[in-house]
């Protein structure tokens, strides 16, 4: 299982697996992020932490400056000629209300609780008053019986704290009231959770 970890470290090998075991889920989650655009627009001044070798924002016209903690996404990322650096998500590299928003999708399950919980106020520290922090990140389903292969895929991931949908809620901050969505993106029953907070202070 290591060996197979490590390969997904190719960002050609991790874009594939994507393809493979999340039929369906490019265009879903593209069109999610451009229902959400009134809301939490990504033509501003954009961080996406744990952008992976290339941003989802990038799909809808976004230009997000990305970090991720592994060194050749953020080499893949910067060769597309968008601005990335290599670093941890529970300790970002920019100063207090840098940015107009901030996103992260699928980062939290690769982080055990505190370091989530860590991050999620590192996103809150860098965002500037009347911004916002929206996380996306996978939950297991709710009746492993009824989705046995997302279950399958979610045990196998190689992010060792995929969560329940109440778990991953316990993460956020509370700051002001988040806005929770839960939805399925991938033909084989994959679900993700979104989270969003607009920053008032």
């Amino acid at each position: 299982m290591h060996f197979l970890y490590r390969l997904l470290e190719n960002p050609t090998i991790y874009k594939l697996s994507q393809i493979l075991l999340g039929p369906g889920a490019e265009r879903a989650i593209t069109r999610k992020i451009i229902s959400l655009q009134e809301l939490l627009p990504v033509t501003k001044l954009t961080l996406d932490v744990g952008c992976g070798p290339s941003s989802w924002l990038r799909r809808v016209g976004g230009h997000p400056v990305g970090l991720d903690i592994s060194f050749p996404y953020s080499v893949a990322y910067t060769t597309a000629g968008e601005t990335a650096i290599t670093g941890s998500a529970t300790e970002l590299p920019f100063a207090d209300k840098s940015f107009d928003g901030i996103w992260s999708i699928g980062l939290l399950h690769h982080l055990p609780k505190n370091a989530a919980r860590m991050a999620i106020l590192e996103m809150c520290r860098v965002c500037k008053p009347g911004g916002y922090v929206a996380v996306f990140d996978a939950v297991l389903p709710l009746s492993p019986w009824r989705h046995p292969l997302a279950y399958l895929v979610r045990k196998l991931d190689r992010g060792k704290f995929m969560r329940t949908q109440a778990e991953l809620e316990t993460l956020l901050p509370v700051l002001s009231p988040w806005s929770v969505t839960r939805f399925t993106y991938a033909a084989n029953g994959l679900e993700m959770l979104l989270c969003w907070n607009k920053k008032t202070a």
